[in-house]
């Protein structure tokens, strides 16, 4: 009995809470120990306290029935399964294998399913795709049904198409980060904006807006205005409208980030957290970023096992994207456990080994940390052979235009030539205090500049503390 508790018990901690949120909600059992189970593993879930145990003297078929039943019942309301189903179905179309019984699902779907459905406008092209497979085949059995479909949402569909070719335009603009006109900026805001709120847009251009408008307010570093937003979304994941255990994934971690942004750590761990219970294609990067809030709250062996578990995981994967933020985050981390020499091998191996592919994908987020793990080594000559054979400065200014820019590599490099006495001590400090200078046009980047320079303390203390006399002297007058 114990085992199928604890095999039950496991279940329920693979479960998210918007999942039990939706299943109470929706839940009209006969039993009232059904409910009451149910409303244990919401207890469970959310209650931020140590889950209770599950009675053992209530019969095992009780846990067997309801176990089934969410299973069942959520994967109803599935949009991943419904547009595997939805996938299949279309090929058995175009290939000519579809069965009546295929037919038959599809008309019942064609009943049920709206221009607000995630899935709309795939269903429409599979239905255009059944349209044209009755029409050569002479067969006007539900050729009425389908026409009548066809013709009635003929105007949403072309109109979300469009939408999406237009997220696709912004999607391009925004990726590569292009130093937009004001006036541009609030157009591609207020149309991610409203594609998201109206809520007769299908699920899927919604969620497209609203993971562009976080990419958006991310660049822009207008973190507050995502809050309204996520809330919102929030109540919507309670309803089986975006649902699926991937959706929610990126939910948690798009909010964990969010969190993390605004300095509500608390709340970003929690979501962090969520964001990784079920593995899936984006675990890595959701790691990174719940590892990178616990290093903020000092809980750095922590973050560490968590990094060290995924290890296995970082060496399957062929993200080049994921692979380089998740070692160039292993590097900082255990430069945080003081593992120096760790790091150092570690980024030396990686960096020979994919050498072009840092270039090509996250070649400033690596070096970076590659430069801070030599610098910490006092492998200064290193280090400033690394930043000239590569010009990493002159490459590092060409990101300038970027919201999210910081001259980390130019303040290493000084840092570097000064800690061998390849400038002096005067010309260190003006060119620090002048980079400073022009950087702290905001509280945001004159926040990001002294962490900078509070980093840089550690190797520098009599150095960069009268720079920051300096520097406060300056900005008083």
């Amino acid at each position: 009995m114990r085992q199928k508790l604890q095999s039950f018990q496991e279940f329920t901690q693979s479960l998210y809470p918007h999942e039990i949120d939706y299943l109470i909600h929706i839940q009209n059992f006969n039993k009232e120990i059904n409910e009451k189970i149910l409303r244990q593993i919401h207890f469970n879930l959310t209650s931020g306290r140590p889950p209770k145990e599950f009675d053992q003297n209530i019969d095992k078929r009780t846990y067997s029935y309801l176990k089934n039943w969410i299973q069942t019942t959520l994967s109803k309301i599935d949009i991943d399964e419904h547009l595997s189903w939805l996938m299949a179905t279309e090929l058995k179309v175009i290939t000519d294998k579809i069965t009546p019984e295929d037919e038959a699902e599809l008309v019942a779907n064609m009943k049920t399913i709206r221009p607000a459905h995630y899935n709309f406008i795939r269903f429409y092209n599979a239905i255009q795709y059944y349209w044209e497979y009755l029409m050569v085949r002479g067969q006007t059995n539900n050729l009425n049904i389908v026409a009548n479909f066809l013709n009635e949402n003929a105007e949403t569909y072309k109109r979300l198409k469009e939408l999406n070719l237009e997220l696709n335009n912004i999607t391009d603009k925004l990726v590569k980060n292009e130093d937009l006109k004001q006036e541009e900026q609030q157009e591609i805001e207020n149309f991610l904006s409203e594609t998201y709120w109206n809520e007769e847009n299908d699920g899927y251009t919604r969620y497209r807006a609203v993971v562009r408008l976080t990419i958006y307010f991310y660049n822009k570093r207008q973190f507050q205005k995502l809050v309204s937003i996520y809330e919102n979304l929030d109540q919507v994941l309670k309803t089986p409208i975006f649902y699926c255990k991937r959706v929610l994934a990126n939910y948690y971690a798009n909010r964990a980030m969010m969190h993390s942004k605004l300095n509500e750590l608390d709340q970003a761990r929690k979501y962090g957290y969520l964001s990784i219970r079920n593995k899936n294609s984006d675990y890595l990067f959701y790691l990174v970023n719940l590892c990178n809030v616990l290093i903020k709250q000092k809980k750095k062996e922590e973050a560490y096992k968590l990094m060290q578990s995924a290890l296995s995981t970082l060496k399957q994967t062929g993200n080049y994207y994921y692979k380089i933020g998740f070692v160039s985050f292993y590097v900082r981390t255990l430069l945080e456990i003081n593992k120096v020499n760790q790091a150092i091998e570690y980024a030396s191996g990686f960096f020979d080994a994919f050498k072009n592919e840092i270039f090509e994908h996250r070649w400033h987020l690596f070096i970076s940390n590659y430069l801070k793990a030599l610098i910490h080594g006092k492998k200064y000559a290193k280090a400033l052979s690394i930043c000239r054979r590569y010009k990493l400065v002159t490459k590092e200014k060409q990101r300038m235009h970027r919201a999210d820019y910081l001259p980390v590599i130019q303040y290493y490099s000084l840092v570097l030539e000064y800690q061998e006495n390849q400038i002096s001590k005067d010309k260190f400090l003006a060119a620090l205090m002048k980079s400073s200078q022009e950087m702290m046009n905001n509280a945001y980047q004159t926040q990001r500049i002294n962490d900078l320079l509070d980093e840089i303390h550690e190797y520098l203390p009599e150095e960069i503390s009268e720079l920051k006399r300096k520097i406060a002297v300056l900005r008083k007058k």
